[in-house]
């Protein structure tokens, strides 16, 4: 999973946390892209999609 910063100037929304109904107004330099995710995401929930991506890793290893 690749994960870069977001580029621009000003203030971005992470698409999770606006998923959820979160308010969420941050600087674009604190926000990522995640590759295979579209729009932007905060730290938090960057992290917590990558322990869900890791949670489905380990069940389709299981599986096999």
């Amino acid at each position: 999973m690749k994960i870069t910063k977001c580029t621009g100037e000003g203030q971005g929304s992470c698409k999770r946390c606006s998923d959820k109904g979160k308010w969420n107004r941050v600087w674009s330099c604190f926000l990522y892209k995640i590759e295979g995710y579209e729009g932007c995401y905060c730290s938090d929930c960057v992290k917590e999609i990558q322990k869900q991506e890791e949670n489905n890793n380990e069940r389709a290893e299981n599986l096999h």
